[in-house]
């Protein structure tokens, strides 16, 4: 046997009106906030390391250069196969 819905009154909407609204007192909230600023404020900066600081100009020019040789060799390989396919260089 089933429920025929359509029979019972939907009454979500007038339940939903009728529900209180609970807030934090004012009292509380500054509680919350004064633990949240000194929550915030007590953290101390992070610190760089030094041989990550040092090592930022060599990064610039290392990883451009390691990836445009990935990419030049990547290019040659298509090239190579795609003169093999057509029979340029022989076939191997």
């Amino acid at each position: 046997m089933t429920v025929d819905l359509d029979d019972k009154q939907d009454d979500f909407p007038t339940s939903l009106a009728r529900l209180r609204t609970y807030d934090v007192s004012r009292r509380r909230s500054r509680q919350l906030r004064r633990r949240c600023h000194a929550v915030l404020q007590a953290e101390p900066p992070p610190k760089r390391l030094p041989w990550i600081v040092a090592g930022a100009p060599l990064r610039r020019i290392i990883v451009p250069t390691l990836g445009g040789a990935w990419c030049v060799a990547y290019l040659v390989e298509i090239i190579r196969c795609t003169a093999a396919i057509y029979s340029y260089f022989g076939v191997q």
